[in-house]
């Protein structure tokens, strides 16, 4: 009988998280939901008034209620859908929340036009004001985008367009979530597994070729049976891409994503080619993996395996939480009993039910604390999992606590840096733990090695992906599977040269749920680069360091990203910032070779 994901109830109720900090009842929900639904109908009361100083403090703080409602109501309802895709009452409330969110848009959306088209001298003194502290990051903001502000009817229009722009996404998701379903295939003890999101990759890490290659053919000639069905979600996707761009007067979908967090082009490129002379170094350590492991050639069945035996670290739940508690002791006592607080106080749902969303992420509310979703299995992965989203929480939690409102949600372009420090740092704790065992070491440094590959490398050959499907689709050309598996096929035979192409790899792109969120890739792989930096720092220098990366922490959006992460002691503007990164992945695959002889 095949081994089947327990569903919901079955978890027990320590290891789920407590969504009733937000709303202790869906009728709480309800009431915030009428409310603001009220209040976004109300608020066209402060169009044409915003040229008095006195209407324009009102309607901010008016505008700033809403957004706490909004803060609130949305997370709710699709945290609740993740816990079970399946469940009608939770898509319901996603739904409504969506609509709600399109419903404040455009209710607020005169705000920006109408403040542009005030005089900069009038911005200028109220940013002098006292009395609108809360609010400046907010109206440099608006001041910053004053070539991409549109009228106050044609933003409108835009706004209303928003939940159609969501739909791919939300499309997707129940596809893949909900309603696409996998064949069983057999583990290493010839038992019968259903075959999920969550369990592909522990899968794909077997020791046993024949169970890898039953996993990946299941998974990927699932994802071809929908070859029609996922293209054109995608392409709707895009097109939703352009729109925004074209109608904001950005000159491409890749300027307009990375408009937001005030990010120049020249650090996407910068990436892209330093990524790509590293890439001889990259294969030399996938090669060595696979001989390590024993299999020639090497396919892209094998790239998952762990190359060193003898050591691994396979922990219940609660003692891997508590490892990372110990790791983390470095950033200081008060992370850590913030993370003791988050553990025993429902912060995290832990473990995979049946229509539980997969993967793993950290959200939540302001006016609460944040939340953690994870599919935690005992392995090495899942323990850094835990620390990589914590981090994300307590960036989270030190913003929220340092900052108003409207300047605490830090910009997507530093989001992985957090995470990924508490991963670097967790994994020096241990190779310090087990400096005298050369097994682990070799293990240890695979990991992170892997890490570079899997964060650095991979996340940056998605980025072009991305950059070619929207240049595609800006040329006016058919985004069909063919033409898109052609793109990522190419992009990955150019990536991994020392491994044999298996031909449904080319399928790849359309398992990425990221991809539905433009531009957010290439993220992962400057996080690394920066925390990288960080983790060094903090290792080498101890407090100095500690004290610019927690300053760091509490600033959320209140300085421009590139100028938070220079507080941290990164300059993200400089080629060399990745470049460093790479050239310590280098010596790593020569310490690594030396380790595993």
């Amino acid at each position: 009988m095949a081994n089947c994901v327990p569903e919901r109830e079955k978890i027990a109720r320590e290891y789920r998280w407590n969504l009733e900090d937000i709303y202790a009842s869906e009728q709480d929900w309800e009431r915030d939901f009428q409310e603001l639904e009220q209040r976004a109908g109300n608020f066209a009361k402060f169009s044409g008034k915003l040229a008095d100083p006195k209407a324009l403090l009102e309607a901010l703080q008016e505008y700033e209620a809403m957004e706490k409602l909004l803060d609130k109501l949305f997370p709710y309802a699709r945290m609740r859908r993740d816990e079970d895709n399946r469940v009608d009452r939770y898509q319901a409330l996603t739904s409504r929340a969506q609509s709600l969110l399109v419903k404040f848009s455009t209710a607020t959306s005169f705000l920006t036009p109408e403040l542009i088209r005030l005089p900069k001298e009038f911005l200028a003194s109220v940013l002098s004001d006292e009395a609108f502290e809360d609010f400046r990051v907010l109206l440099r903001e608006i001041d910053r985008n004053r070539e991409h502000t549109l009228s106050v009817e044609e933003e409108r229009i835009i706004a209303m367009a928003g939940e159609m722009s969501a739909a791919p996404d939300t499309v997707y998701s129940m596809l893949t979530d909900a309603d696409m379903k996998f064949p069983s295939v057999r583990n290493e003890e010839g038992e019968s597994v259903e075959l999920t999101q969550s369990n592909y990759i522990p899968l794909m890490m077997s020791k046993n070729r024949e169970v890898r290659s039953a996993a990946f053919n299941a998974l990927y000639e699932t994802y071809q049976s929908f070859s029609a069905t996922i293209p054109a979600i995608y392409e709707a996707s895009i097109k939703a891409d352009m729109f925004a761009a074209r109608t904001a007067r950005h000159a491409s979908c890749l300027e307009a994503a990375l408009f937001p967090d005030d990010v120049p082009v020249s650090v996407y490129d910068n990436l892209v080619q330093s990524v790509r002379g590293h890439l001889p170094m990259l294969n030399r350590f996938v090669a060595c993996n696979g001989k390590r492991i024993g299999v020639k050639p090497m396919r892209m069945i094998d790239v998952y395996v762990p190359a060193v035996e003898g050591f691994d670290i396979r922990l219940p739940f609660d003692e891997a939480y508590k490892l990372v508690v110990d790791a983390l002791g470095v950033l200081g006592k008060d992370y850590q009993e913030l993370l003791e607080t988050a553990r025993h106080e429902g912060w995290i749902d832990a473990f995979e039910n049946a229509g539980k969303s997969s993967g793993a992420y950290s959200w939540g509310s302001y006016c609460s604390h944040p939340f953690v979703l994870l599919n935690y299995k005992e392995n090495l992965d899942s323990l850094l999992t835990i620390a990589h989203e914590m981090g994300h929480s307590l960036h989270t939690y030190f913003s929220n606590q340092a900052q108003p409102f409207l300047a605490a949600q830090y910009s997507l372009f530093v989001a992985e840096v957090a995470s990924t420090t508490n991963e670097i740092l967790v994994l020096f704790r241990l190779m310090d733990r087990y400096q005298d065992d050369p097994k682990a070491q070799a293990f240890l440094t695979y990991h992170l090695l892997d890490s570079f590959r899997s964060t650095v490398f991979r996340q940056t050959m998605f980025a072009e992906f991305e950059r070619s499907a929207h240049e595609m689709a800006e040329r006016g050309e058919a985004l069909t599977a063919q033409n898109l598996n052609a793109v990522y096929g190419a992009l990955n035979a150019q990536y991994y040269t020392s491994v044999e192409q298996d031909k449904l790899i080319s399928l790849e792109w359309m398992r990425i749920p990221h991809f539905y969120r433009a531009f957010y890739v290439y993220k992962y792989a400057t996080g690394f680069s920066a925390a990288m930096a960080i983790a060094v720092a903090i290792r080498d220098q101890g407090a100095p360091a500690v004290e610019r990366y927690r300053k760091f922490l509490s600033l959320g959006c209140s300085l421009p990203p590139l100028e938070a992460l220079k507080v941290a002691g990164v300059d993200m503007r400089n080629p060399q910032s990745v470049e460093s990164a790479l050239e310590e992945f280098d010596r790593l695959v020569e310490r690594y070779e030396a380790l595993t002889e």
